[in-house]
């Protein structure tokens, strides 16, 4: 029985790809503008990307760049500026992938953990007002598995989103900015690549300074987080499946909770959390569900002897 391997890539991505690599060249979508500093050859697939990306996203500005953190640490460094003396420190969730404080470090800022909520896994309003502090210089939320995490804009703090694990989720902008990660296992798979997503023409345009060392503009020191041609050519395509390749993964996200909920000895050991919704706002990066009664190891294995059982039938 021949298994299907995620991520799949479409026919026209695939000779998108050969079209770049017999053209040749240094597949650089960069050329130096003093003005905004490093931007897109027009009708590059960097360009495309980000118009595309604009478009679906609902926002003024998006800025293809060269992974997750890459976007993770120019937004925060883009809304903040460099640390001052005060306020050092940046609330985000203990419960996330390790980017999402190492980009805060690597900005020079302080991460300060809040605790998550019991059911989204993700920080909360109630959460956050605790550790706010006359240091605190922003908050940076994760959208985690999917699902958007709440609105902080009662806060008079920034916002910086976390929503690597979230691209295409119907909720869209929630903060002063933005990053998004379309490295392999994401709902936009490119290998390694990460936009940031803003409606500030300053955030936009620090960033833009930031990803190219900062080289010939006097703004900033920065980095070398450029992404190529092949990658925004890949990011592109994918970008242009992702309303089709989410709605799957809502639909097949639905059936398993069906599956789930009318088998008797899984809900014995499987909750489903608040979180899980099929309306669009959940993109199920991955599914969700704690587990009751056993221990992670053990119920792994029974699954997966379940699993082996199954494709045998």
């Amino acid at each position: 029985m021949r298994r299907s391997v995620w991520p799949q890539y479409s026919n026209a991505c695939r000779s998108a790809v050969q079209s770049l690599l017999e053209a040749g060249g240094s597949l650089s979508a960069y050329r130096a503008n003093p003005q905004v500093g490093v931007e897109p050859r027009l009708n590059s697939y960097a360009c495309r990307f980000e118009r595309q990306l604009e478009m679906r996203m609902k926002v003024d500005y998006a800025v293809a760049c060269s992974s997750g953190t890459a976007a993770l640490q120019t937004s925060i460094i883009a809304t903040l500026g460099r640390p001052g003396s005060s306020a050092r420190e940046i609330i985000v969730s203990p419960f996330s992938f390790s980017a999402s404080a190492s980009a805060i470090v690597l900005a020079g800022y302080t991460p300060v953990f809040a605790d998550v909520d019991v059911q989204s896994g993700c920080i909360s309003k109630a959460t956050v007002k605790k550790a706010i502090t006359k240091r605190t210089a922003a908050i940076l939320p994760v959208a985690l598995f999917g699902a958007m995490h709440d609105d902080f804009s009662s806060y008079d703090l920034p916002v910086i989103s976390d929503s690597c694990q979230a691209v295409g989720n119907s909720v869209g902008l929630r903060g002063n900015v933005a990053a998004y990660s379309m490295n392999g296992g994401k709902n936009i798979p490119a290998g390694e690549c990460g936009a940031v997503v803003t409606n500030s023409k300053r955030i936009a345009d620090a960033v833009r300074y930031m990803m190219n060392h900062g080289e010939n503009f006097g703004k900033e020191i920065g980095y070398n987080y450029r992404p190529n041609e092949l990658t925004c050519c890949v990011a592109y395509h994918g970008l242009l499946e992702l309303v089709e390749n989410n709605r799957q993964r809502i639909a097949l996200a639905e059936i398993l909770t069906n599956y789930i909920r009318a088998e008797k000895k899984l809900r014995a050991y499987i909750e489903i959390p608040e979180s899980v919704k099929f309306d669009g706002s959940h993109v199920f990066y991955c599914y969700p569900f704690k587990i009751r009664g056993m221990s992670r190891s053990i119920f792994a294995k029974r699954m997966q002897l379940r699993f082996s059982r199954v494709v045998g039938e």
